[in-house]
């Protein structure tokens, strides 16, 4: 008994040294993208740093079971992806939810937000200037001070072709959000729309605006 509490005692120590080192780290070594190292080990220490963020794969499964998603395509069978086809849809996506976000008209966006979809473990960075919302897309991770937004390759696909708003995905826990309560508060504010039809942006007591009064309250 003395030897496996020694053990565990060990692994624990082990944990606590690979945490404080990635905190240490630049943002650039500390959290590669999932291209660049297995996406297990990239998943893993994503849960260590934003803790119960892979429930939002458990929530996809379900909306996905229950028809209301479509399979990402990083989950589709099919040949090995060697010309970056799926890689390339992706960044479409988050290029094209960038430009969504940076067009939202409630409140303009402050502070930086990087998204991380959990499929391939892809970051992509978006940061307000002076000329409008700059969208970087795999990045190696997030940097001190953002707001994190956790989330599925097909999730982020369908707000960008607005058959999703982005607090209807909220409220089904295909999406999560890590940083300060005023920083989640802020963001929900101003992404709530984002991805609803042009007819509901023409109502302003539409669906998407009263998810987003719900989730703000």
């Amino acid at each position: 008994m003395g030897a496996i509490a020694h053990r565990k005692r060990a692994g624990v120590l082990a944990i606590a040294i690979a945490a404080g080192l990635i905190a240490a780290a630049p943002q650039s070594a500390g959290f590669a993208c999932g291209y660049d190292t297995p996406q297990s080990a990239s998943r893993g220490l994503l849960n260590w740093l934003y803790p119960d963020s892979l429930y939002v794969i458990g929530a996809i499964s379900q909306e996905v079971a229950a028809r209301r998603l479509p399979l990402s395509n990083f989950d589709r069978g099919g040949p090995a992806d060697m010309f970056g086809h799926k890689f390339g849809l992706a960044k479409t996506s988050l290029e094209q939810f960038g430009a969504m976000l940076g067009a939202a008209s409630s409140e303009p966006l402050r502070a930086p937000v990087t998204v991380v979809l959990v499929e391939p473990m892809l970051w992509a960075r978006f940061v307000p200037t002076a000329e409008g919302l700059q969208t970087t897309v795999h990045v190696s991770g997030a940097e001190r001070g953002d707001l994190v937004v956790i989330t599925g390759e097909a999730v982020v696909a369908e707000i960008a072709a607005r058959r999703l708003t982005f607090a209807e995905a909220y409220a089904r826990g295909v999406v999560r959000l890590y940083g300060e309560h005023g920083q989640i508060a802020a963001f929900l504010k101003t992404a709530a729309q984002v991805g609803a039809s042009q007819a509901t942006l023409d109502d302003p007591r539409g669906g998407a605006s009263q998810a987003s009064e719900k989730l703000i309250q």
